[in-house]
């Protein structure tokens, strides 16, 4: 992979417009200073995402807590005391700005795994760190599209995918929680990855297919089991 020197913002913005060129613009030592413009995206959209929708959170959480049998009805007062309308914790604000950017540098453990190992092929840690950053622009962008949405439906329950075609948001129905996972900017991150292993690894595009396929595939299986198990299901 030849590198080509690239500024942060062209890096971003070209992960929409064209991500070979992002991707093979990281070379073989990547710093802050190649991560911070994405970083800092993503920090600045998850707490602003976190203000602005902070009623529906409550107004949701209230209603999950009431549906909740294995509580008696004093733990249930006890917590929805708890949940304030008047103000956005700031424990929410922290963890809603770092929890993206953790995400980031789990994936880039998965795929660098996934890839070395699986695929046989070579790469740095931080390279893939600085791949699942910028791809997670996609993220960005699925917020500016969802956050309108949201507030004008009041309801976190936005959807992207083919559950949009369900009459019931019920994720106590397995087909719902499967269609939730054909995902419009799922998909578009996954494609972004085959991309990426390709320049990456320089591998083929049916190898880069299957290899990002299976995580792909492993994390939609284990989001429907997990979602089984919510309150809400």
């Amino acid at each position: 992979m030849v590198s080509e020197k690239m500024n942060p913002f062209k890096r971003v913005l070209n992960v929409f417009a064209n991500p070979e060129k992002t991707f093979s613009s990281f070379g073989e030592k990547i710093t802050w200073k190649d991560l911070w413009l994405p970083v800092l995206l993503l920090v600045l959209v998850s707490m602003l995402t976190v203000q602005l929708t902070h009623p529906i959170q409550v107004k949701e959480s209230r209603q999950m807590i009431t549906r909740m049998d294995n509580l008696t009805d004093q733990q249930k007062e006890a917590m929805l005391q708890r949940i304030s309308t008047d103000h956005v914790p700031i424990q929410n604000m922290i963890l809603g700005g770092i929890t993206p950017i953790i995400y980031a540098f789990f994936m880039a453990v998965i795929y660098l795994f996934v890839g070395n190992f699986f695929g046989g092929g070579y790469a740095k840690y931080m390279t893939l760190l600085a791949i699942a950053l910028h791809i997670s622009m996609v993220d960005v962008l699925a917020s500016i599209v969802k956050i309108p949405i949201m507030l004008a439906q009041k309801t976190m329950m936005v959807h992207t995918s083919l559950a949009m075609f369900f009459s019931d948001f019920d994720l106590s129905n397995i087909w719902f929680r499967i269609a939730m996972q054909a995902d419009v900017f799922k998909i578009w991150k996954w494609i972004l990855w085959i991309i990426a292993f390709k320049v990456i690894y320089n591998y083929s595009g049916k190898k880069a297919f299957v290899l990002t396929g299976i995580i792909w595939l492993l994390g939609a299986v284990l989001t429907v089991v997990l979602q089984g198990f919510s309150p809400l299901a």
